[in-house]
């Protein structure tokens, strides 16, 4: 494996990693959207 193929192996693992961070975020800014409004 060449320095090439780790670059570009992490920069996919990063950005997999990144994505699942995001989906996880916004279930949790919508999730107390959610609740905040269900308590009004």
């Amino acid at each position: 494996m060449t320095n090439e193929e780790k670059r570009r192996n992490n920069v996919r693992l990063g950005l997999i990693l990144a994505t699942v961070a995001v989906v996880f975020f916004v279930g949790f800014v919508a999730r107390v959207a959610l609740l905040s409004n269900a308590f009004r």
